[in-house]
Order: C-alpha cells, then structure tokens, then sequence
C-alpha cells in the first residue's frame, strides 16, 4: 500500500501543490463537482477553449483583416483588431473563421456566498432550554 501522505511531502512545495491540485481534479472530473460547507467552497472543473482561425477563410470573408494573416494567422495582431473593434468574435464565428478547440480543464473553487452557509446552531434539550455545560 501506498502511503499518499508521504509521496506529497516528497519534492518542492510548488511540485508538490502541483500533484494535489492534479489529484483533486482528477476526483472531480470523475466524481462530480461538490460542496464542502465546513469550508465554505465549491469545488468544480471547468472546461477552457483555445481560439483557431482559419487563415484562408478569413482571408476571403474580412480582407480588411489581411495584415493579420501571415502563413498563419496573428493570433495577437487579430486579438488587437478585435479588441479596436474592427471585427467581433460572432462575425468570425459566423464566418467559419473562428473554431474554440478544448485545451484543458481548471479546476475551480469557489467561495460560497453567506446566504448559503448554515451557522452551527447550540443544541436545545427536550424542555426547550439550551444545553449549554
């Protein structure tokens, strides 16, 4: 058998946060997104995409767009252009030019909001009196 709590002390603190945040999100993806109340936080892996764009199709659909295509296409020149306006994710989308591809998965926690968190309440005994010792 394994001991898992002496291979996670093994190495750098960094290599070592590495392998738990691995770990936790290997368990959520096969398990689930779950709550943890006594730490007030919910733990879920979410998924992240990667913009590709066709350099042909934009090309022929925004010629305006040409100095952002070299034998590939400028990711950061046309991520300039988009942000000056000159051109929208949904055009390019709409266009065949834009493609989200899945290039890996975060995971995520997330601090619950107060409303959501139950305060331990004191225990009342059968007569309707606290129980406190």
């Amino acid at each position: 058998m394994v001991d898992i709590r002496a291979a996670l002390l093994d190495g750098p603190l960094e290599k070592r946060l590495e392998d738990v945040r691995d770990r936790l999100r290997d368990l959520v993806t096969e398990e689930g997104h779950f709550v943890d109340e006594m730490r007030a936080v919910m733990v879920r892996v979410e998924p992240r995409f990667r913009k590709e764009y066709d350099a042909e199709k934009l090309q022929a659909a925004f010629p305006r767009l040409n100095a952002c295509v070299r034998p590939s296409v400028d990711v950061a020149q046309l991520e300039a252009c988009l942000r000056a306006g000159m051109v929208t994710d949904g055009e390019l989308e709409r266009a065949g030019v834009l493609t989200r591809a899945l290039h890996s998965r975060a995971l995520v926690v997330k601090a619950l909001g107060q409303q959501n968190l139950r305060r331990p309440r004191r225990p009342v005994t059968a007569e309707g009196s606290l129980d406190v010792p």
